[in-house]
């Protein structure tokens, strides 16, 4: 059996895919704020650091869209969305741990 580096993969209400590793990380920093958290069905209601408010509902692995991966390094699973074109580089974009994009290395 394979170990599967994540516990819990989220949707976002704005339409981006996260991981337990990077919702408790901007848990922790302070990115987010967690305003509600309900258990059946499972959602979580965050307040980013833009004073927005995202919704995050779990979903299974194989309900990412086409393209969209999960990538492990140093022990944390992050996902990124190549279909997240930057216009100036056309790079990739993948979250960072402070709630904000920043561009892979290709």
């Amino acid at each position: 059996m394979v170990a599967v580096p994540f516990r819990a993969l989220f949707e976002g209400s704005n339409n981006r895919y996260y991981t337990d590793w990077q919702v408790r990380r901007r848990l922790r920093t302070g990115a987010w704020a967690l305003c509600m958290r309900q258990r059946a069905p499972d959602r979580w209601l965050v307040e980013t650091e833009a004073e927005a408010l995202l919704s995050l509902a779990p979903i299974e692995p194989a309900e990412l869209p086409t393209g969209v991966e999960i990538r492990v390094a140093d022990g944390r699973a992050r996902v990124v969305d190549p279909r997240d074109r930057s216009p100036a580089t056309g790079s990739s974009r993948t979250a960072t741990d402070e709630g904000e994009t920043a561009p892979t290395e290709r």
